[in-house]
């Protein structure tokens, strides 16, 4: 899933959960395996990555993923929608940590952070490794249709 869709999951669980950020963190963190489950097609852009042949575009790909989640973050709190920006904060650290343990292990090869990344792939490729993956922009469309979902929640 984009950071983006991951920030706005995040976001939604903090709400639920107000005065409760280490809890929020907890679900958030949680839920980020559960809606990685669904297939968004970017395993191409992944393993074009993890095989050197298209790290411009994986690059590119997560450059323009996370503006766009700094601009929905600051969005939603510049839009007042919370009143504990604690819990929100918490709660959308707790859904792109993951992401971002993932990005370290595959710069660095991190021998301590190897067993999370097989972890967050065998969420990841669930589905994808029995089905197949859906086209990248098929996987697009159903994250913008998923992140509208969890937008109109949001409020």
């Amino acid at each position: 899933m984009f950071i983006t869709s991951h920030a706005a999951v995040g976001a939604l669980l903090a709400e639920a959960l107000p005065g409760h950020p280490f809890l929020a963190f907890l679900l958030a963190f949680a839920a980020h395996f559960l809606i990685d489950i669904i297939p968004h097609g970017d395993s191409t852009v992944y393993r074009g990555f993890i095989s050197g042949t298209r790290v411009r575009r994986a690059l590119a790909y997560v450059t323009i993923d996370s503006i766009v989640a700094i601009v929905f973050v600051l969005a939603i709190f510049n839009a007042g929608l919370y009143t504990d920006r604690s819990v929100t904060s918490w709660g959308i650290l707790g859904s792109v940590l993951p992401d971002f343990l993932v990005a370290i292990h595959d710069v660095t090869k991190n021998k301590f952070l190897k067993r999370f990344h097989q972890l967050h792939f065998f969420f990841h490729n669930f589905i994808v490794s029995r089905k197949g993956d859906v086209k990248f922009a098929s996987g697009f469309a159903v994250q913008m249709i998923f992140l509208a979902a969890v937008l109109s929640r949001l409020g």
